[in-house]
């Protein structure tokens, strides 16, 4: 009964951007593929509109059941396009540089065509509204104007019938729809939730911060291992003097697993065990920077650095303050991040526990990843 033409063939050339606009991603999703899984969930048909360079990667996205038109050289020219192929009784026209339009407003269009052929959503004018005659600047009552957006909705054959028909230039499709239908009443939709149309570096910037958060993701992680004799004491990496080592199938470095455990965990990408598993005779003896280096390869892959790691290591003995500075510069080095983005300490447990007894030794990180 309903069709979403989405029209996504313009460059965005004030954009700023490498690619088209349409292709800028936020959380791995393609900007046009926010409406076309929008308008799917509601139960709508979509054709989607696109350029001649974009298609076969939009394509590349999309299900058998979107259909995909090439655009013209203008956008009066792509929805002409697009409308030509619409099979349903109501068309909403949506721009896919739009992608916060929200199920709410489309719904309101919808109740809107049950008595209207044509609806459009709207926003108020909310700063001071001004006209420059090239001398002055005269004020205008802003009351009196409102700021369209899309999708702008319409009885297909009468959008179809102005489009086909049409040979002028204007801002949108509701303008078109209007000067063939003059007397047509417009159902007025005021829109209360974002929906700007992203234009300029700074409007993608604000939608993947609306979309993605800050891009801050926190991580904790706490291991503890057993002493024993006759293993080597490693810690941060660093060789330590002492009579006893940490027990394991690595070699046990508590510090390297508790940051590395961490950063799994502020990215939702499982634990050490997972990931290393204590089964597997390939990580016998191993040596723990290695698993450390691992895991900081896999948050960059994921699209994020760290910004400080903050860590405790639980040991009746040997005193560490001595090695505390080693194990800071081995880590920066491994992570190739700056030293004063590292914080290791080292307390007791004042005799108490394994931990108190000499039996056991543990370490303790919480940090911080920002999506780059």
């Amino acid at each position: 009964m309903n069709t979403a033409l989405i029209v996504a063939a313009g460059t965005g050339r004030r954009s700023g951007l490498s690619e088209s606009k349409i292709l800028y991603k936020v959380n791995n999703k393609p900007l046009f593929m926010f409406s076309v899984d929008l308008f799917k969930q509601l139960g709508f048909d979509v054709v989607l509109v696109v350029s001649e360079q974009d298609f076969n990667i939009v394509q590349s996205y999309i299900d058998q059941d979107v259909k995909l038109i090439l655009g013209g050289a203008t956008r009066v020219e792509s929805v002409r396009l697009g409308l030509k192929v619409v099979q349903t009784p109501y068309v909403y026209i949506h721009d896919a540089a739009r992608p916060m339009v929200d199920k709410e407003s489309v719904l309101k269009l919808m109740q809107a065509l049950e008595i209207k052929d044509a609806a459009c959503l709207f926003e108020k004018v909310t700063q001071a509204l001004k006209h420059y005659d090239g001398k002055r600047l005269l004020t205008r009552q802003r009351d009196e104007y409102l700021l369209a957006q899309t999708p702008q909705a319409f009885l297909t054959e009468k959008i179809r019938f102005a489009s086909l028909r049409n040979e002028e230039i204007f801002d949108d499709d509701l303008s078109l729809y209007q000067s063939f239908y003059p007397d047509d009443e417009i159902e007025i939709i005021m829109n209360e939730h974002p929906n700007p149309k992203l234009t300029f570096k700074e409007d993608f910037d604000y939608f993947k911060l609306k979309i993605e958060g800050d891009g801050m993701r926190i991580g904790h992680s706490f291991d503890l291992h057993q002493l024993v004799e006759d293993r080597p004491l490693i810690l941060g990496g660093i060789h330590i003097e002492y009579e006893k080592g940490l027990l394991g199938h690595s070699d046990a470095d508590v510090l390297c697993h508790a940051i590395s455990e961490a950063m799994l965990g502020a990215l939702a990408l499982g634990d050490l065990g997972t990931h290393f598993p204590d089964t597997d005779p390939l990580y016998k003896d191993m040596d723990s920077t290695y698993i450390l280096k691992k895991v900081y390869d896999m948050i960059k892959a994921q699209g994020y650095d760290v910004v400080n790691i903050d860590s405790m290591i639980y040991a009746e003995m040997p005193k560490l303050n001595p090695y505390i500075s080693a194990m800071r510069q081995n880590i920066s080095q491994l992570l190739n991040i700056d030293v004063e983005k590292i914080s290791i300490k080292a307390t007791t447990y004042e005799k108490l526990d394994a931990i108190g007894q000499g039996l056991a030794m543990a370490a303790e990180a919480t940090l911080l990843l920002k999506k780059v």
